[in-house]
């Protein structure tokens, strides 16, 4: 075994001397050899420790698509061989997962292929995790992912860090980035507005069988959120979602109702907010919404479904 793992070392230093020279490409073969070697030699836990190790390097090198790649195979690796979601596994994801680059070297932007290629990989270890029942896991691997995309993208990538922050479990931090963006996309006088809208979503994640998780989280974030931004705490939208968690936690429905009618003029300030109450309505009540799930709802229910890791159950 020792002679095996010294094999294993004496590869990977290989490898790091074409990292360090630039050649990527190349470190990626190797680490994908590597790796197929170990598992044809049935060494399955050094097999997943060098896809760990690649992944890791080439994300700290700023080689995303390279990182990505070896990071999907070993979720991929989880899945085939019905790993269990332990320390010692959950560990390699956070290990990818601290190792993204803190700013990113993009030519565009305004370009979200990384993204897009990184919330796949996500996926897939969200589905895993939340499969093995590590929810508490799963919680913290959203929240570590939105304070990623918050801090690689800032204001303009808000909505996809929101999605992971509404699942996650870190009321504080999605307050505090709420704080920051509202004061840099949104006016004076509309805070409640970004408030009223990570507490809707917050809701509408929701599923039958998470739904008083959900309830409590959105709870959490509405009570951080005035904690950061005392001012708005008497901003009509906030009232709202004050009184609609109270509804929601006496199992009111005719309460939401009219509180629907009562603030209708705040709700229409953004027209995502109707739709959002359908899918609360639809969630916690087990009420249809009116003419389907067509239009701004179906394009709502579609982006809450990203990074959804419930929807295949």
């Amino acid at each position: 075994m020792a002679s095996a793992a010294a094999g294993i070392q004496k590869s990977l230093d290989r490898i790091n001397a074409q990292v360090a020279s630039g050649a990527f490409y190349e470190a990626q073969q190797m680490y994908k050899t590597v790796y197929h070697r170990c598992k044809a030699r049935r060494q399955t836990e050094d097999s997943y420790a060098v896809l760990q190790a690649g992944a890791v390097t080439q994300l700290t090198n700023q080689q995303l698509t390279c990182g990505v790649e070896l990071a999907n195979m070993l979720i991929e690796a989880f899945v085939a061989d019905g790993v269990k979601a332990d320390a010692a596994h959950l560990g390699m994801v956070y290990a990818i997962l601290r190792a993204l680059p803190g700013s990113l070297q993009l030519a565009d932007p305004d370009s979200t292929a990384e993204l897009e290629e990184l919330s796949r990989w996500v996926m897939a270890a969200l589905k895993w995790a939340h499969k093995q029942g590590a929810d508490d896991d799963v919680h913290t691997i959203h929240d570590v992912f939105a304070g990623w995309i918050w801090r690689a993208y800032g204001w303009r990538q808000f909505n996809k860090a929101a999605l992971h922050y509404s699942r996650g479990a870190d009321a504080a931090a999605y307050a505090s980035a709420l704080a920051a963006v509202s004061s840099q996309a949104g006016s004076s006088g509309e805070e409640d507005l970004f408030i009223a809208r990570a507490v809707l979503q917050t809701l509408a994640c929701a599923h039958a069988r998470n739904a008083q998780r959900q309830l409590q989280h959105a709870a959490a974030v509405l009570e951080a959120c005035t904690a950061v931004q005392p001012s708005a705490a008497q901003q009509p939208l906030v009232r709202f979602c004050e009184l609609l968690l109270q509804a929601l936690q006496l199992r009111k429905q005719q309460l939401l109702a009219l509180l629907r009618g009562s603030y209708a003029p705040s709700l229409q300030l953004d027209p995502s907010f109707e739709a959002y109450l359908d899918t609360i309505e639809q969630v916690f009540f087990d009420v249809r919404p009116a003419g389907g799930s067509g239009g701004l709802l179906g394009s709502l229910l579609r982006g809450l479904l990203e990074g959804d890791e419930m929807d295949d159950d």
